[in-house]
């Protein structure tokens, strides 16, 4: 049998490009991106299938030193990707040497993580490092860099990337390919991810909502999408999404003045979801207030952030 299969976490601290990746490797936006921390809440299944491998990358949020309810989940969320996977895929930003942060996950990867393939490929711990923003590093500290982060999780194999030009992404993806156990598809192959499409579009909406929105709001915004209705006799899908902050200013900001942000997430929004579904869709959205929202589990729930 020459098919590959596996299930890769990709694990690393905010904002170093793991969504990113993900969805260059994939061919497809499974995760929002924005150059704000912590973007990605939960975890996140992408698909790329090939005739001889398939992989399943689980986009996992960053791991950081939580202070609220949703910053909990959001790293059990990342901790619990560790069980379910054939390898880890770290991703770092190789512009700096290894922080605390780094030093966290590495000592967490050490304490949960089993190397099922060390015997299957000799020398290899089952840990592939995706060393990002390699643009932003400095020559004379290249060899330090990468020893370091080596070092610290116990690899040699590595790949320099700068996923933001998109380059050596496709290296990274032969690299993974090579060290897939032997194996049939596990998951659909017209599928590209397990999320559901209500899902996926309000994180689409939110991804606007955060890139649009300068101001100090993106922790506290929520996306939820109430209401997704085909109407066949317009060759279309209404929906009705909510856009939830937690203050009166909040809300102010993100409706803008005479509605002009909000309208602006929303053709910006609309426009990727008709790519993704194919079809007409009528957006409409809505901003609500729910006082401290991250720090309530059932409101968590009831956001689908659990």
């Amino acid at each position: 049998m020459n098919h590959r299969c596996g299930a890769i976490a990709v694990i690393g601290k905010p904002n170093v490009g793991k969504s990113t990746l993900v969805n260059q490797l994939v061919g497809q936006k499974v995760s929002i991106v924005s150059n704000k921390r912590q973007t990605t809440r939960s975890r996140i299944l992408g698909i790329l299938s090939e005739p001889d491998f398939q992989l399943a990358l689980l986009d996992t949020p960053g791991m950081h030193e939580p202070h609220t309810h949703l910053g909990r989940i959001m790293n059990d969320a990342a901790k619990g990707a560790l069980a379910e996977v054939d390898m880890i895929l770290f991703v770092a930003d190789c512009s700096k040497p290894p922080q605390d942060e780094d030093r966290a996950i590495a000592e967490l990867v050490e304490a949960v993580w089993k190397y099922p393939h060390a015997q299957e490929h000799p020398g290899f711990n089952g840990i592939i490092l995706c060393l990002n923003k390699m643009d932003l590093l400095r020559a004379e500290f290249v060899k330090e860099n990468v020893e370091a982060y080596c070092e610290l999780f116990g690899t040699a194999e590595y790949m320099l990337t700068c996923l933001t030009k998109k380059q050596n992404a496709e290296k990274l993806l032969e690299m993974i390919v090579a060290r897939l156990p032997q194996g049939d598809s596990q998951w659909p192959e017209d599928e590209f991810t397990d999320q559901p499409m209500r899902r996926l579009a309000a994180e689409l909406i939110r991804e606007k909502a955060l890139r649009l929105t300068k101001q100090e709001v993106p922790h506290a915004i929520a996306t939820v999408v109430e209401m997704w209705e085909p109407e066949p006799e317009r060759d279309r899908v209404r929906i009705t999404a909510s856009i939830v902050v937690e203050k009166d200013g909040q809300k102010a900001i993100m409706i803008g003045k005479q509605g002009a942000m909000l309208k602006q997430i929303g053709t910006e929004s609309r426009i990727e979801i008709e790519d993704i579904l194919g079809q007409r869709v009528y957006l409409e959205l809505v901003v609500k207030i729910r006082p401290e929202w991250r720090q309530n589990p059932r409101m968590l729930h009831d956001l689908e952030i659990t």
